[in-house]
C-alpha cells in the first residue's frame, strides 16, 4: 500500500464523520404493468448529497451555466461557495469534482495510537472488500455464467475499464442531440437524457475513489465495468437495444457506487455486523454479475436484432433489487459500530450566510410544517402514497406537476404534510422545498413571498449544507454593491433563480399547499412561474400541489395529472379522526362531563363517520355541536339533526356566540375583525389587548377588563385556535373566514372601519401612549409590536 492511501482513506472517513451520515435502505416501489424502472435505490438518510445524490449533469451545449461567466474548471465545481468567506475553493480544488473537493474540505486526521490502528484496519478492509468480486466470480452460483463473464476481457485496470465504458456512454449521449430522446411507458415519456447523465455521473464518482480500490484488486474490481463496456458498445452499434439497457445499467451503476462506499467504510472491522454485511454483499455481487451475463448472452446470440424491453430488464433486475434491501439493512446495523468512532460536531453556520438566507425570506416555513404535523394523526394521508397515480408520478423521470383537488375541509393540508414528510426521508436523492399558503396572512398569499421561500430552501448546496449556491450569492452581492440590500427579489428574478437552482440540483421536489389561497389577482403569476420551471429546467423537477376545485388552476395545469379527492378516498382517515376526537372530548370532560357509555360512544362515532361526507372540519364541528348537550337522551336525539354542511354548522355556532351574555359577543366580533383584516399577524398578547379597546361617542380611547387566551377561545367556540409555536391566534380553518365574511357586521368594509376607529382613537389620545412603555396583561408583559406601534404604521391602510 502506498504512503498516500491512508491519508486519502482518512479524508473519505472524515467526510462521513463530519456529516454524521449513514446509509439506510429505502423501500423500493416497483410500478406494476408499467415497466417503469426508475426504482428507489438504497439511500442515505442523512448522508451528504455530494456522495449519493446524482451529480450535476455532464456539460452539454444545452447546459445552462450559473449567472456569471465561468471557466471550464470553475464550472466543474460551481454551485457552492465557502461558508466562511463566500469565496471559491482554493486553486488546487478548482479542477476537482464536488465530491473530491468535499472530501478534502472536510478532511481531518486523528492522532496517537488510534491513527495507526485505523490505517491498518482500513487496509485490511479494502483488501477484504475488493476480493468480493473475485469470490463472486468463483461462486458455484455462477457456473453457467462464468464462461460468458470470462469472455469479456476484464483483465485491464478497473479505472481504464470505467473510462472506456464512460467514453461509450458519452458518445451515445453526444449522438442523441435531439431533445426528444425519450422512452414511452404507459403513455408517459421518460427522459433518457436524464438517465444517461446519471449513468455518467456514477462512473465519474467511482473513478474518484477508484485509485484506492485498484491498488488491492485491480483486475476483479474491473469485472462489472467490463460488462458495462461490452453492453454500451453494442448499444452504439444497435439503436434498438439502447433505451432499456441504459435504464438497467443506470440502476446497477448507482448500486455499485453505494456498495463501494459500504465496503470502504464498514468492512474494515472484524465484527459480526461486518461479516454479515460481507456475506449479503457477496450475494448481491453474484446477482449483479448474473444480470450482466444474461444481458450479454442475449446480445451475443442475436447481436443485430436483439431488442430489450423494459419488461426484460425488470425480470433481470428482480433478484438484484431484493438483495439490495438486505445489504441496506446489514449496512445500517454495521453503521452503529462505526458511529461510536465517528462523532464530531458539524461546522457552525457563518453569520453572513444567515444574513443572505434572511434576505431571501423570513417566513418560518418549518414552524408551519411542524404545527400542521402536530395536528395530523398517525397514518393520515398514507392512502395517497400507495395510489398508483402518485407512485407513477414520484418514480418517473419526467418533470411534471401532480395536483390534488378536494372540497373544503377534506384534509388536503394534512395530506400535503404527509407527502412532505415522505419526501424528507429521501432527501439524499433529491432537493426538497415546500410552502403552506394561507389567505389569512398577507406574506403567505403573495407569489413573490412564496417563490422566495422556496428559493431559500433550494439555495443550499447539494454537496455541503453550510455552503450557498453561486446564483443566489451573486445576486446578493450585486445588491450589496449597489446599496440596494433592502430591495427584495422580484417575481421575475425569483422565476429566473428557480430555473438556475433546479439546473444545479439533479432532482428537485417542490410541494405547495392551498394554491387557491394565493391572492386571486396574482395567482396566475405563481402558476406561470411553476410552469416555467417545469418546462425550462434541464434537470428533473416534480411539483406536488393541493387546491380546492378552482377552474383557473386546473386550466393552467391541464396537461398534468391530477387526483380528485373523493369522500371514499380518506374514509379511514376520517374514521380515525372521529374516534380520536370523540375520545379526547370525553377525556377532557367536554362531552357529557366525561360520563359517556361505551354504547353511546360507538353510536356517536358511527353516525359522525357517515355524516362527515369526507370532511374533517365538518366532523370536528359536529362533535362541538354535540358537546353543548347535557344528557345522553339529548345527545342521541341530536345525532339525527346534526348539521349537514359546513355553512349549517357555522350558523349554529355563530348564533350561540351572539347569544352569549355580557361583553362576550363584542369581544368575539372584535377578534374576528382583527384576525381577518390586520396587515400583519398580531402576537397573542397584542390581539388580547386590541379586542378590549372601546371608542366612546366623542372618540375617546378606553379599554375593557383584560381577557385571557383561554377565555377568548371559549367565547369563540372553536372558530379560533391559538398557534402556540408562532404565538398567534388564527381561524380554525379557511372556511371559517369565508363564512364570517358573509355576515354584514363582519364584511371587509365594516371590519376595516372598526379597526381604523380604534387605531385613530389611540393615536389621538396621547395620555394612553405611556401605557405601552410597560403594558401588563393577564398573559404577561411585552414592550414591542403592540397596538400603538401597529396604529402608527398601519392605520392609513384601514
Amino acid at each position: 500500500m502506498s504512503d498516500g492511501t491512508p491519508k486519502k482513506r482518512d479524508r473519505l472517513r472524515g467526510q462521513f464523520k463530519s456529516l454524521g451520515g449513514f446509509f439506510q435502505s429505502s423501500k423500493k416501489t416497483k410500478e406494476k404493468n408499467t415497466g417503469n424502472l426508475q426504482t428507489n435505490r438504497t439511500t442515505a438518510t442523512s448522508f451528504s448529497a455530494s456522495v449519493l445524490a446524482p451529480r450535476d449533469p455532464i456539460p452539454t451545449p444545452s447546459t445552462k451555466l450559473a449567472t456569471t461567466t465561468e471557466s471550464s474548471s470553475e464550472a466543474e465545481s460551481r454551485g457552492a461557495i465557502r461558508n466562511e468567506s463566500f469565496q471559491s475553493d482554493s486553486a488546487s480544488q478548482l479542477g476537482q469534482t464536488p465530491v473530491t473537493a468535499a472530501v478534502k474540505h472536510t478532511a481531518h486526521t486523528e492522532v496517537g495510537n488510534k491513527e495507526e490502528h485505523r490505517h491498518n484496519s482500513t487496509a485490511t478492509g479494502i483488501v477484504k472488500a475488493q476480493s468480493l468480486w473475485s469470490k463472486a466470480l468463483s461462486s458455484k452460483d455462477l457456473d453457467e455464467e462464468r464462461e460468458t463473464l470470462n469472455s469479456i476481457n476484464f483483465q485491464a485496470n478497473a479505472l481504464d475499464t470505467v473510462s472506456e465504458a464512460r467514453s461509450f456512454a458519452q458518445k451515445i449521449l453526444n449522438d442523441k442531440k435531439e431533445n426528444a430522446w425519450k422512452i414511452e411507458i404507459k403513455g408517459e415519456k421518460i427522459v433518457l437524457r436524464d438517465i444517461a447523465m446519471k449513468l455518467l455521473g456514477w462512473m465519474d464518482r467511482f473513478k474518484e475513489i477508484g485509485d484506492i480500490i485498484v491498488q488491492f484488486d485491480p483486475v476483479h474490481a474491473a469485472l462489472p465495468w467490463a460488462g458495462f463496456r461490452f453492453l454500451l458498445k453494442v448499444c452504439m452499434d444497435n439503436q434498438k437495444t439502447m433505451d432499456a439497457i441504459l435504464v438497467g445499467l443506470e440502476n446497477i451503476a448507482g448500486l455499485i457506487h453505494r456498495c463501494t462506499l459500504y465496503e470502504l467504510l464498514y468492512l474494515s472491522e472484524d465484527s459480526c455486523s461486518s461479516k454479515n454485511l460481507e456475506k449479503s454483499m457477496l450475494r448481491l455481487y453474484i446477482a449483479i454479475l448474473k444480470f450482466l451475463a444474461k444481458a450479454i448472452n442475449k446480445l451475443k446470440q442475436n447481436r443485430l436484432n436483439a431488442v430489450f424491453t423494459t419488461e426484460d430488464i425488470s425480470n433481470y433486475l428482480g433478484n438484484v433489487e431484493n438483495l439490495e434491501k438486505t445489504v441496506g439493512y446489514d449496512a445500517d446495523v454495521a453503521k452503529a459500530q462505526f458511529a461510536a468512532h465517528c462523532n464530531r460536531p458539524l461546522t457552525s453556520v457563518d453569520s453572513q450566510r444567515s444574513s443572505i438566507l434572511e434576505w431571501i425570506s423570513t417566513i418560518p416555513y418549518r414552524s408551519h410544517h411542524e404545527r400542521i404535523n402536530a395536528g395530523r394523526l398517525e397514518g393520515t394521508g398514507k392512502w395517497l402514497l400507495e395510489r398508483e397515480d402518485y407512485r407513477t408520478w414520484i418514480s418517473s423521470s419526467v418533470s411534471k406537476l401532480l395536483l390534488l383537488r378536494g372540497i373544503p375541509g377534506a384534509g388536503k393540508t394534512y395530506i400535503a404534510s404527509k407527502v412532505i414528510d415522505s419526501l424528507h426521508s429521501n432527501t439524499t436523492e433529491m432537493k426538497l422545498a415546500y410552502f403552506y399558503c394561507n389567505r389569512a396572512e398577507e406574506n403567505r398569499r403573495e407569489p413573490d413571498s412564496i417563490l422566495s421561500t422556496i428559493i431559500q430552501q433550494l439555495a443550499q448546496s447539494p454537496f455541503d449544507k453550510n455552503k450557498l449556491l453561486k446564483p443566489i450569492v451573486d445576486i446578493y452581492r450585486d445588491r450589496k454593491k449597489q446599496g440596494q440590500i433592502s430591495s427584495r427579489l422580484s417575481l421575475a428574478e425569483s422565476q429566473q433563480l428557480l430555473v438556475q437552482l433546479t439546473d444545479i440540483h439533479p432532482r428537485t421536489m417542490i410541494c405547495i399547499d392551498a394554491l387557491d389561497e394565493v391572492a386571486g389577482d396574482k395567482r396566475i403569476h405563481l402558476l406561470k412561474a411553476l410552469n416555467c420551471v417545469i418546462s425550462q429546467s434541464k434537470n428533473l423537477v416534480k411539483i406536488f400541489a393541493t387546491t380546492r376545485m378552482n377552474p383557473e388552476i386546473v386550466a393552467q395545469f391541464k396537461m398534468f395529472p391530477r387526483i380528485e379527492l373523493q369522500p371514499d378516498d380518506n374514509v379511514s382517515d376520517i374514521n380515525h379522526f372521529v374516534e380520536s376526537r370523540v375520545r379526547s372530548s370525553i377525556d377532557d370532560s367536554q362531552l357529557l362531563s366525561g360520563d359517556v357509555s361505551d354504547e353511546l360512544q360507538v353510536e356517536i362515532c358511527e353516525v359522525l363517520c357517515k355524516r362527515s361526507k369526507g370532511m374533517f372540519q365538518l366532523a370536528a364541528l359536529q362533535i362541538t355541536f354535540l358537546c353543548q348537550f347535557c344528557t345522553e337522551g339529548n345527545v342521541r336525539d341530536n345525532l339525527q339533526t346534526l348539521p349537514d354542511t359546513l355553512a349549517d354548522a357555522y350558523n349554529d355556532i355563530y348564533n350561540r356566540i351572539i347569544a352569549q351574555k355580557g361583553d362576550a359577543p363584542e369581544l368575539a366580533l372584535n377578534a374576528f375583525r382583527w384576525i381577518q383584516c390586520s396587515y400583519e399577524p398580531l402576537r397573542a398578547e397584542t390581539l388580547l389587548d386590541t379586542i378590549t379597546v372601546e371608542v366612546g361617542r366623542s372618540g375617546e380611547f378606553s379599554r375593557k377588563s383584560p381577557i385571557r387566551a383561554k377565555d377568548l377561545l371559549s367565547i369563540c367556540q372553536n372558530l379560533l385556535i391559538l398557534d402556540e409555536s408562532l404565538n398567534v391566534f388564527r381561524f380554525a380553518h379557511l372556511s371559517v373566514e369565508e363564512y364570517l365574511e358573509t355576515k354584514p357586521e363582519l364584511s371587509k368594509a365594516s371590519s376595516h372601519t372598526e379597526i381604523a376607529k380604534g387605531c385613530l382613537s389611540l393615536l389621538c389620545t396621547p395620555g394612553s401612549w405611556d401605557d405601552y412603555d410597560n403594558i401588563t396583561t393577564e398573559e404577561g408583559q411585552y414592550g414591542d409590536r403592540h397596538l400603538l406601534l401597529y396604529s402608527v404604521v398601519f392605520w392609513p391602510w384601514h
